[in-house]
């Protein structure tokens, strides 16, 4: 009796650990809107750029530029990192229907805080025809999306189960011999991806299991 009732209690130890850390989503989820990012998401603070280049100008960053805890920066030894530019600036080259964009040079890279497990930008270049970015992320995960003509904007949104330390957006060439165009994004957002929640089919094994050995325990006692 007592070596059933050890059995019983690590079961049920091993039970609550498994459905705790048990993981209710796959690695990582990608989201081609806003709407259904915002929904996924939480805790969202979003970057708009807004207020940080004159009108009808730019604000050139020589060293990587932080704002809210996110770092962006550019090739590393380059004379400049990134750039803030007005709608107005060199119109109509900036101009997507959202204010001030932040641009890049080849590629931007993006350092965020710790513990951020959610990542929605939208994605824009200067190349009139759209051109596709290369998304990666720290871990090595790649992601292709394209980007509609001028003025539209693409989105690339994506909610992990693990922390993302930083992501890369570069733009792409769209066809042979064509200039991928300055990578542009806005409206960055970043916060966390919904809690784990156990999975409803480990629940049903576990508790079956506790049951059936529950169940024999009584029978062994009326015996």
């Amino acid at each position: 009796m007592k070596t059933l009732r050890k059995l019983l209690f690590a079961l049920a130890a091993f039970a609550a650990v498994a459905c705790a850390s048990a993981p209710a989503r796959a690695d990582a989820v990608v989201y081609t809107t806003r709407a259904l990012f915002n929904a996924a998401a939480t805790n969202l603070t979003t970057l708009t750029f807004e207020g940080i280049a004159p009108p009808n100008t730019v604000a050139n960053f020589p060293s990587p530029l932080t704002l809210s805890g996110v770092t962006f920066s550019g090739p590393s030894g380059g004379s400049l990192q990134v750039s803030v530019l007005d709608s107005g600036f060199f119109a109509p080259l900036f101009q997507f229907n959202s204010g001030a964009v932040l641009g890049g040079f080849g590629f931007i890279d993006v350092t965020l805080p710790a513990g951020i497990t959610a990542i929605g930008t939208d994605l824009m270049s200067t190349n009139p025809t759209g051109s596709p970015f290369q998304v990666v992320l720290a871990n090595g995960q790649t992601f292709l999306v394209n980007t509609p003509l001028r003025p539209d904007r693409g989105f690339f949104g994506i909610t992990t189960d693990v922390a993302i330390a930083s992501i890369r957006f570069t733009t792409l060439s769209a066809a042979p011999g064509q200039s991928p165009g300055i990578p542009l994004l806005d409206n960055f957002s970043f916060g966390r991806a919904p809690s784990a929640v156990p999975e409803p089919m480990t629940i049903i094994l576990f508790g079956t299991g506790l049951a059936g050995i529950a169940t024999r325990a009584r029978r062994r006692r009326r015996g």
